[in-house]
């Protein structure tokens, strides 16, 4: 079999190699852009199996397999590669492969594997095999099915096909029913983890073969959780490849759940078709007077409201009367105002409390005098350059320490970000008591990037650093931003730029002060112009300190010096006692200098002992941005230096590291990181300071 393999990366095309010379059989051959796999299919007479990127320099993937497909006709296989989101080009990718960055191995082998050993085909005499049954839903499922065109159905049926078929799908289930997109994975043998959210409510279902095997919302899991998730008719699903659940739970065949679920679902009938509570605005419940209804949802009803004790403003969601009365539907309500109580972050709306009054229950948060993004999107506006850096700010910020907290929480989205009247944006409450919803940064970091540029017409007419950060944003692997820590980062670089120093308008106050300032500055001109005599011999002795502090190279300094942190017991953050034996720890950061020394050691000697257990084959321990910043600190550009307006040299502290660059470092100086519970004890000092200022 003929492979070639076309990608612009290195890296990418390396672990191409690595995987497919362990496989027997194979020519490989790889290529850096189309125009040169052209050639190369040309010196090998065609190919079996293509893999290639889609975008690449001059031809694109796509246009190269049409080329191809001109010169040898339709005999090869093709898988697109991309770390990119290619859902908007369905016309291209429908029938074919599709592997998202960083791709693994396994996917690798698994897809050589196919093609090597085809299923057999089936003679022409024998009897054709049926196609799989689709489960018979119930009578209104029927119904309702029967009820659209012959045209409508087979095109949403062949869109909803082209979804499942990729490796990581999303949508809203406002595009497709619950029901079919189960039924569509257990019939494609998908394995991973479907998740469903439904305002506040969110729920997972885990596919091994097509086979469902674990279920879990709320406190509900095994059978109940998937009857209650298929009662759901709003909200968002996505599929994650490969993820299963610490437990199996289910051994009943997927058809009898769906059958069941169903039949639940139209004995219980929608929320819709339950009786609206009576009002509650200008009445008082508990400590809160309610003055106006501001929304509702499947859980219940937004009021705002008085908190009458202290004369505050709040947010009151009140659960819907009937779902009151149902224990299983108030547990979860209140474990999940508990978890949003927990919460405590500065860019994240407070849950204030949670109480029941007349048979009511509610929970009270912090009100935001404004909308959602979905809400900015239905009035038809947008956001500025300015406020959109804000959001990503804002959002980075409190998902960085969602995860960091290891707080479970819903999906990001639109209605989740908020802007008040002074265009300051807040982050909904995600937390959830939910311990399944573990979403990973790069894929909320995605996210992100889609609903930022959705709220700016696609992020087209934004300023080039701001567009050119959205971009990286979508980009999965190294070649992304892998960590919360390191897109802050680079919000914070390209904010002087984006946001200029006159973005406030001036108050006519501030023109009055202005106006003072210079008849103040004419008649000091007169003084000045006599103490500049005074400033020329002072300007000799500057350029003499200006010398020897600026022009003579620096001198590296020694910064290995350790702190011994004696056993002992001390406070682990809410009030823990934890008992920890003597260790010891740097006295100051990384430096530059320091860092350079281990990369010299890692060209001149290259090993990958110093590699953490679970890191991607891909990983790379320059920093980003190294070759800038680390000329500028060894005084490359002149004697000293500045990086990103600040001064820079090689005892700075080294920056824009990932975490198995560190995890490196620290193996390769014959140490390790600390412990989180270890580097609190350090930053706690001896005495015992909540932060260490």
């Amino acid at each position: 079999m003929k492979i070639l393999v076309v990608d612009d990366e290195p890296t990418v095309l390396k672990l191409f190699n690595e995987t497919l010379q362990k496989i027997e059989g194979l020519t490989v051959r790889a290529a850096v852009s189309g125009e040169k796999a052209i050639d190369v299919a040309a010196e090998i007479d065609g190919v079996d199996l293509l893999f290639t990127d889609v975008v690449l320099p001059g031809i694109d993937g796509f246009s190269l397999r049409q080329k191809l497909q001109e010169i040898y006709g339709n005999n090869f296989q093709t898988v697109f590669v991309s770390g990119y989101d290619l859902s908007a080009y369905g016309d291209y990718t429908t029938g074919y492969l599709v592997l998202q960055k960083p791709v693994l191995p396994s996917q690798i082998e698994q897809i050589v594997e196919s093609a090597l050993n085809p299923p057999p085909v089936e003679e022409v005499a024998s009897e054709p095999k049926p196609e799989p049954t689709p489960v018979k839903a119930s009578a209104t499922e029927s119904q309702r099915l029967e009820a659209a065109t012959g045209n409508d159905q087979r095109s949403r049926s062949a869109n909803l096909r082209s979804l499942v078929q990729r490796q990581g799908f999303t949508g809203k289930l406002d595009q497709f029913q619950l029901v079919d997109i189960i039924q569509m994975c257990c019939l494609s043998r998908r394995t991973g983890r479907l998740q469903i959210t439904k305002g506040i409510e969110s729920g997972v279902l885990f596919l091994n073969n097509g086979d469902i095997i674990h279920a879990v919302t709320g406190a509900l899991s095994a059978e109940e959780a998937v009857y209650r998730i298929i009662g759901w008719d709003f909200g968002q699903f996505s599929f994650e490849d490969g993820l299963q659940p610490d437990t199996t739970t289910l051994n009943t065949g997927w058809e009898h759940l769906i059958m069941e679920g169903v039949r639940r679902r139209d004995e219980t009938g929608n929320v819709e078709d339950k009786k609206p509570d009576e009002s509650l605005v200008g009445k008082t419940l508990g400590q809160y007077q309610v003055t106006r209804k501001i929304g509702e949802g499947e859980w219940g009803e937004m009021f705002e409201a008085i908190q009458i004790s202290m004369e505050r403003p709040v947010a009151l969601k009140v659960l819907w009367k009937d779902l009151g009365e149902d224990p299983v539907s108030l547990r979860e309500f209140v474990a999940a105002a508990s978890s949003k109580a927990n919460v405590a972050h500065p860019f994240i709306l407070s849950v204030y409390e949670a109480g029941e009054a007349e048979g009511r229950y509610y929970y009270a948060r912090e009100l935001v005098d404004g909308g959602n993004l979905k809400d900015l999107k239905a009035e038809g506006r947008n956001i500025d350059d300015i406020t959109a850096l804000k959001i990503l700010r804002t959002v980075a910020e409190g998902l960085s320490y969602l995860n960091q907290n290891k707080i479970p929480h819903s999906d990001l989205t639109e209605e989740a970000i908020f802007l008040g009247a002074d265009n300051r944006p807040r982050l909904a409450n995600l937390a959830s008591p939910n311990e399944e919803l573990k979403a990973t940064p790069q894929a909320e970091i995605k996210a992100l990037s889609k609903i930022v540029s959705g709220a700016m017409q696609g992020g087209v007419d934004a300023a080039p650093g701001l567009r050119a950060l959205l971009t990286k944003m979508l980009i999965d692997g190294s070649g992304g931003f892998p960590s919360y820590g390191a897109l802050i980062q680079a919000i914070k670089a390209i904010e002087p730029r984006v946001i200029p120093q006159d973005a406030y308008k001036l108050t006519e106050k501030d023109q009055k002060a202005i106006q003072a300032v210079e008849q103040a500055k004419k008649r000091q001109k007169q003084a000045l112009m006599i103490s500049s005599i005074s400033m020329i011999a002072l300007i000799w002795v500057a350029v003499g300190i200006f010398y020897f502090q600026f022009l003579k190279p620096p001198s590296q300094k020694d910064f290995s010096i350790v702190v011994e942190i004696p056993a002992g017991e001390f406070v682990f953050q809410k009030d823990e006692k934890v008992n920890l034996p003597t260790f010891y720890i740097d006295q100051h950061e990384v430096t530059i200098g320091e860092y350079a020394e281990f990369l010299n050691d890692l060209d001149k000697n290259p090993t990958d002992i110093y590699n953490h257990p679970d890191a991607p084959a891909t990983v790379s321990y320059k920093p980003s941005g190294w070759d800038l910043f680390y000329k500028a600190a060894v005084g490359e550009y002149y004697k000293r230096s500045t990086y990103r307006g600040a001064p820079i040299d090689l005892n700075s502290p080294v920056m824009q590291l990932n975490w198995f660059a560190a995890y490196a470092y620290a193996k390769w100086r014959g140490g390790r990181l600390p412990t989180e519970q270890e580097w609190e004890k350090a930053a706690r000092g001896t005495d015992g300071f909540r932060y260490p200022w």
